[in-house]
């Protein structure tokens, strides 16, 4: 067994409870944390947006043996600091964390995101290991790309460019870096060339090969289907993008096409579209997103914007499904067999593509022989847990000189 044992103290720290697990995030906090909990003693502390929420899923931790705290995060009022460092103020959880170090400064502090790590006392800083599960700066670029506006596009570079230098001070001040992908272990290492960098990725067997007894008995037939945390901002543009350019474009060649949208927090924007639409379909949460990824004909992920790897996708190759995506959806998927997705970044060739799979029963066997050959490739959860614990068990307490750098407040 990999790890250190549960005698091995971590401090966990993130944004929000991993459970439910209703987001790629949150899925991956849960999928890992469950399987290290007997391997180590977790201290986890959550600076949460939704805190009411995530206090009433603290008994979520507590059945799996870790200790959760869960804290109000607070709008910073200063303007001229990265826009989620200034998402997640929290004094009390400031408190917190500047006790507990006084007791176990001999413990890991493991950090999800770099933007929680100035809420720890300077000294444990130097002592972190921050995992990354995207390049945020690289998101506010890509989002200023698409932006319609001059003043939101100079917004959003403003944030980038905040964000940024966040990102690289805490890479240079943290004992260690991880990241879900090699291309963004790259990106740090390029930034950060003296801090330890690891690989922690994503497992990709949450969702079994075979049906499962508890799939969602009101999934419904769908041709195509977009599986996302519809509360995330990435998502919401691409359902945006999916509904106003690429489905017309599929529904004028084929004009019974049904759509559907599965996932939690649908603006009401995108519900209004289903109101009035008798072909599009919105679910809002769901228990359990087997049996809707098994009645798509074709899963279509049309992200523009994003890093890290995309649990949706992940989600619909394991259940070997068709695939429709773009370039953004398989960053960090590494080199999968050919035709195993369906790469696409216009929206008319994202159509066309979903309308060839559509017509023939043939193409789509095909291409869902070759996603069942694909997930046998990447990583298991257990993989990903091992490759996590091997970091957290060979902790030496490495510092950095605490003049190195100082992440802002």
């Amino acid at each position: 067994m990999v790890g250190g044992g549960r005698g091995q103290r971590v401090l966990f720290l993130t944004h929000h409870l991993p459970w439910p697990a209703s987001s790629g995030g949150r899925l991956r906090e849960a999928q890992l944390l469950g399987r290290l909990a007997h391997r180590f003693d977790i201290d986890l502390v959550a600076i949460s947006k939704v805190p009411e929420a995530d206090r009433r899923a603290v008994d979520e931790a507590l059945v799996r043996g870790i200790h959760a705290h869960v804290f109000a995060a607070h709008q910073s009022p200063r303007p001229r600091i990265s826009p989620h460092v200034r998402r997640h103020r929290s004094a009390s959880a400031r408190a917190h964390l500047a006790s507990w170090w006084s007791r176990h400064q001999d413990c890991l502090v493991h950090v999800e995101g770099h933007y929680l790590l100035g809420l720890l006392p300077p000294p444990a800083r130097s002592c972190a290991l921050v995992v990354e599960h995207n390049i945020e700066s690289a998101l506010f670029g890509q989002r200023a790309d698409l932006a319609t506006s001059g003043r939101e596009r100079r917004r959003l570079r403003s944030a980038a460019a905040l964000t940024q230098d966040t990102e690289r001070l805490a890479w240079r001040t943290a004992a260690s870096v991880g990241a879900i992908t090699p291309e963004d272990c790259a990106v740090i290492r390029r930034h950060a060339p003296f801090a330890a960098v690891h690989h922690l990725p994503n497992g990709a067997d949450h969702l079994h090969a075979a049906p499962l007894p508890c799939a969602d008995r009101d999934a419904a037939v769908s041709d195509l289907l977009f599986v996302g945390n519809f509360a995330y901002l990435p998502s919401q543009d691409a359902a945006r993008w999916l509904l106003t350019a690429i489905f017309p474009a599929v529904t004028a060649s084929r004009p019974s096409t049904t759509l559907t949208f599965a996932g939690s927090g649908p603006p009401a924007w995108l519900v209004e579209a289903a109101r009035v639409d008798p072909r599009v379909r919105v679910t809002g949460p769901v228990p359990d997103l087997t049996g809707w990824l098994d009645a798509a004909q074709v899963v279509v992920c049309p992200l523009r914007i994003g890093g890290g790897v995309k649990v949706k996708v992940l989600e619909a190759l394991s259940r070997g499904r068709a695939v429709v995506t773009t370039s953004v959806g398989v960053q960090g998927l590494g080199e999968l067999p050919a035709g195993a997705v369906l790469v696409r970044d216009d929206a008319s060739s994202i159509a066309q593509s979903c309308l060839s799979l559509l017509a023939s029963a043939e193409i789509r066997r095909s291409q869902q022989e070759c996603a069942q050959d694909a997930v046998r490739l990447l990583p298991t959860w257990d993989q990903a847990a091992d490759a996590l614990a091997r970091v957290w068990g060979s902790w030496a307490g490495v510092t950095r000189r605490p003049d190195l750098a100082v992440t802002p407040r």
